[in-house]
């Protein structure tokens, strides 16, 4: 934790520019003393970019590869099996590197928060809601993938000024999200609908609906099904499906109706922008994704879990959502060259011809999704109470219909647990390679079982079930990562490990 300290010096000490569609651009413009920087109502909004500002490496690898590949969706023919198999251990770089990545953005919004006390007047009311709801809602964000990735974390709350101040134990699990709960409650009180522009209310930001849908992802996790059908009720209608699937992902309807919330890339350097093209799709068509969709045909050979519940095979006749998320390119099979060209299926969804260099691309990176808050609250209406051909199914319906799909009706899912299990088949689809199915099968309690089959098709491999615990709020088995080993010399007031490690 004394590894933060450096960060709050530089309190975005790159976020100086930006428009109004594009927020952050972390561009180093040269170092400011914090107590200059964040002086000033315009110190502040700078300092609001910065607490977004980690996302951007987050999305770029640390969830492609721990909320990823460690899913039942895809798999890597190469070395880096650690999140594939889960063969991690303390030391693994990534672990590290997203708890640090997580605790910066905390720590930013923290002082942020901190700062602005001292400030005696703000342009109007609104701005000061807006940086205060937006730094909550931040927080809260980011102690969200830490709770679901490590359980309990050191809850740090205020500006740190020294290094025992960052030195705390780990909080418990019903502690964490306790304080998210909070932060997102402020946050919807204090943050816009929408946000029209201009400095500090540029679009792309955190508004009152995305502080919304993550507190009904809070809900879900925590199976508080009539909180999560409370916390999505507004939200229906505010925004709407896109016509065209792509249009997602493509960079051509950022921040638009279709979606909630977005890491916003576009800047002109690597730490700018994505190399998602680069994880999923083969550079310049010369073969080599470092990441594959998981293909029951491979007979779990190739590389790791290659089979095994292969999403290849999960997509209905007439999706049209499989030929924009997968595709062959016609090419060569460069992991059995005995196979006939177009055999071996890529993730597409993310692949970028026009920027360039093609490992840097400038769209954004959907977080929140329309349809993942309409297949959200079809899943805690059905949890509440299955009813036949209620709201649950529209809501479900929507989002098939718009796939190409024809709908469900109770003579096709005629109880609860069939309904249960086409919502979650329609997630796996509709939010593919998105970095949700890790977090679902955690929550459901079915990752080990999912996982272990997949191992089994590859042989000579075991779920590591000693590091599961038993969730404290929803009873079910629950998969954690380790507490990056070099925090226990940072911070001896951790002390705990997590079983298994």
């Amino acid at each position: 934790m004394k590894n933060y300290i450096k960060y709050i010096g530089l309190v975005l000490i790159g976020v100086a520019c930006f428009s109004c569609s594009k927020i952050l651009d972390p561009e180093p413009e040269g170092q400011v003393a914090l107590e200059e920087l964040l002086a000033t109502e315009e110190g502040l909004i700078t300092g609001v970019n910065g607490v977004y500002a980690p996302l951007q490496p987050i999305f770029q690898n640390t969830m492609v590869q721990l909320a990823g590949r460690s899913s039942d969706d895809s798999w890597t023919w190469r070395k880096e099996t650690e999140s594939d198999i889960f063969n991690i251990d303390e030391s693994f770089g990534l672990i590290q590197s997203t708890w640090e990545n997580h605790y910066q953005g905390i720590t930013r919004a923290n002082t942020v928060l901190s700062r602005m006390t001292l400030i005696e007047e703000f342009s109007s009311d609104e701005m000061k809601s807006i940086i205060e709801g937006q730094c909550k809602f931040m927080r809260g964000f980011y102690y969200f993938h830490l709770v679901r990735f490590y359980g309990g974390v050191p809850l740090i709350l205020e500006e740190i000024k020294s290094p025992s101040e960052a030195e705390l134990p780990r909080a418990s699990i019903e502690e964490v999200y306790a304080q998210i709960k909070l932060d997102l409650k402020g946050a919807i009180t204090l943050l816009p609908e929408s946000y029209s522009g201009g400095a500090g209310r540029e679009v792309g930001q955190a508004t009152k609906y995305a502080a919304m849908v993550l507190l009904a992802k809070v809900n879900l996790e925590l199976e508080e099904w009539e909180a999560a059908v409370e916390n999505t009720t507004d939200i229906i209608g505010k925004g709407r499906l896109l016509e065209n699937y792509a249009d997602n992902f493509n960079g051509s309807s950022e921040n638009g109706p279709g979606s909630i919330f977005e890491v916003q890339y576009g800047g002109e350097t690597a730490a700018t922008t994505t190399t998602l093209r680069n994880t999923f799709a083969p550079e310049a068509f010369q073969g080599g994704a470092a990441s594959l969709p998981t293909d029951d045909q491979l007979n779990g050979e190739g590389g790791s879990l290659s089979s095994g519940y292969g999403i290849v095979q999960e997509y209905e006749t007439g999706d049209k959502r499989f030929e924009i998320t997968l595709a062959d390119y016609n090419l060569d099979n460069f992991l059995f060259p005995d196979q006939p060209k177009g055999s071996l299926k890529f993730v597409n969804k993310y692949l970028n011809n026009i920027d360039q260099p093609p490992s840097q691309s400038t769209w954004n990176y959907p977080v929140i999704r329309y349809a993942d808050v309409l297949l959200m609250r079809a899943e805690a209406l059905n949890e509440v109470a299955y009813a036949a051909n209620g709201e649950a199914f529209d809501l479900l319906n929507e989002v098939r219909l718009n796939a190409g799909l024809p709908g469900h009706d109770a003579t096709t899912l005629a109880s609860q647990e069939e309904f249960r299990l086409a919502l979650r088949k329609e997630r796996r689809i509709e939010l593919a390679f998105e970095t949700k199915r890790y977090f679902d099968m955690n929550r459901w309690g079915i990752l080990e079982d999912r996982i272990q089959f997949q191992m089994d098709i590859k042989g000579e491999l075991t779920f590591p079930a000693q590091r599961l615990i038993s969730h404290p709020i929803t009873g079910k088995p629950y998969f954690l990562y380790p507490i990056p080993l070099v925090e226990f010399s940072n911070n001896a007031n951790i002390q705990e490990q997590n079983p298994g490690y």
